[in-house]
């Protein structure tokens, strides 16, 4: 199973998770640039497990057009 496919698994299982995924898709390019700034800031120096699985999913879907992709894996 690719990144992908596991967070579109994962979106079905937690509603926030699919959420978060939406609100990505529908972004405008600058405000997603603007929003992977802040995750980075926000995770610079946490490196709990925890925190590393939670930067990258945001990482994943900030990328091209992954959070779109994902919601069309889920049939959204």
């Amino acid at each position: 199973m690719n990144d992908l496919e596991y967070i579109a698994q994962s979106c079905r299982d937690d509603e926030r998770l699919l959420n978060i995924v939406k609100d990505v898709a529908n972004m405008s390019g600058e405000e997603r640039e603007d929003f992977a700034k802040k995750v980075r800031q926000y995770f610079l120096g946490k490196n709990s497990e925890e925190d590393n699985n939670a930067y990258k999913f945001f990482k994943i879907i900030l990328e091209d057009e992954n959070a779109r992709k994902i919601l069309e894996i889920l049939g959204e």
